[in-house]
């Protein structure tokens, strides 16, 4: 079970907000101050809106930090880099769980590569899927062998008469990949992930301190039937708190596969039961946030992006479409070839100078000047 004590870590700043209520709103007036001063590149540019969205969904800690992030950007430049290390270095890793993910766009705010680095260098190894076992047994014991939100059964457990059943799966909140890696490239991949989770979800360690070695923790799993397995991981739905701690609401996004409609309760509310008090219930604040993720992939269009990317990069296997169709500036930010037109990495004395036009430009605008 997870300490709900404040975390002693070095890194607390980065997980803990001013509690003078002020400050909140004063951060708030400056955020707002900021992108009222924003000059879109073109009709397509949706910085001010991608940034609104995400504030909205935060916790209130988090849009403290946030809040922090947008003022420090004294160029536009600098609020397109912001915006593209949110995308690249923490939405898309995590949509994108199961595929390739895109390389990380640098984030312009001073000093996060020590935070980067700290968290690097801390003593944490990947996480192996050999505990998965391990997991699903008492995932399976605490949820009384069913999946929490259809209830069916698992089919291995000699279900009542008539009653519904299926292959019970095991599904991660915060996702397992999060916590794999080979490597030190991967490794140090995985730690500016991390950064970006603590910073924009800071319960997460002045609460639980909770890290990628929790993972595979009972609190961060739950049974579910897999075709809801496969929906949740997709953020396609979310689970909502209500005023009862353990009870949700289900909230349903465009692209949920409607079929899956009949596996949910018809009032939508959901309440987790333990049945074996052994290992604790999912945790509320891992629920908060994949549902917080889950509104901004969804609101600002980013689930729908990275899921037609995995789509053309599966369809296409390497090879460009014939009628010119394939989006190349989005194939390239989810491959390695990422690289080429990712901004360098900046020293903390250059973050608030204004990124050259190369810096700036996208993948497909980077082959529109080469030709």
């Amino acid at each position: 079970m997870f300490s709900l004590t404040a975390s002693s870590s070095p890194s607390d700043a980065l997980s803990e907000a001013p509690s003078d209520l002020s400050t909140f709103v004063q951060s708030k007036v400056e955020f707002k101050t900021r992108l009222e001063r924003y000059t879109p590149l073109n009709p397509n540019d949706d910085t001010v809106h991608f940034l609104e969205i995400f504030f909205k969904f935060l916790p209130e800690d988090g849009k403290y930090h946030l809040s922090e992030g947008v003022v420090g950007c004294t160029t536009d430049a600098s609020l397109r880099q912001l915006v593209s290390s949110l995308d690249t270095g923490l939405l898309r890793p995590i949509k994108a769980h199961g595929g390739k993910t895109p390389a990380i766009t640098p984030s312009p705010r001073f000093g996060v590569e020590d935070s980067i680095e700290e968290l690097n260098s801390m003593d944490f190894e990947p996480i192996s899927r050999n505990e998965q076992r391990r997991l699903r047994n008492k995932c399976l014991s605490r949820d009384g062998q069913m999946c929490v939100i259809s209830k069916a059964h698992n089919e291995d457990a000699h279900p009542p008469p008539d009653s519904l059943f299926a292959p019970l799966e095991t599904a991660h909140i915060i996702p397992f990949s999060l916590a794999s890696f080979s490597g030190e490239e991967e490794r140090l991949r995985t730690s500016t992930i991390w950064t970006n989770i603590y910073r924009y979800f800071p319960s997460l360690r002045s609460r639980m301190n909770f890290t990628l070695d929790n993972v595979n923790e009972v609190e961060n799993a739950m049974m579910l039937i897999p075709s809801l397995h496969t929906e949740f991981g997709r953020f396609h739905f979310a689970l909502e708190a209500t005023t009862t701690i353990h009870r949700y609401r289900v909230k349903t996004f465009k692209n949920f596969t409607t079929i899956n409609n009949h596996f949910l309760p018809t009032n939508r509310i959901v309440t987790f039961t333990n049945n074996d008090t052994r290992y604790p219930l999912p945790h509320p604040v891992l629920i908060e946030i994949h549902t917080a993720i889950a509104n901004i992939l969804n609101a600002t269009g980013r689930g729908e992006l990275v899921e037609r990317i995995q789509r053309e990069l599966g369809d296409s296997a390497g090879v460009l479409a014939k009628d010119g169709s394939t989006d190349i500036g989005h194939i390239l930010s989810c491959s390695l070839l990422n690289l080429l037109t990712q901004p360098k990495e900046y020293a903390p004395q250059d973050m608030k100078q204004p990124l050259s036009k190369e810096q700036t430009l996208k993948g497909d605008d980077v082959l529109k000047e080469n030709h």
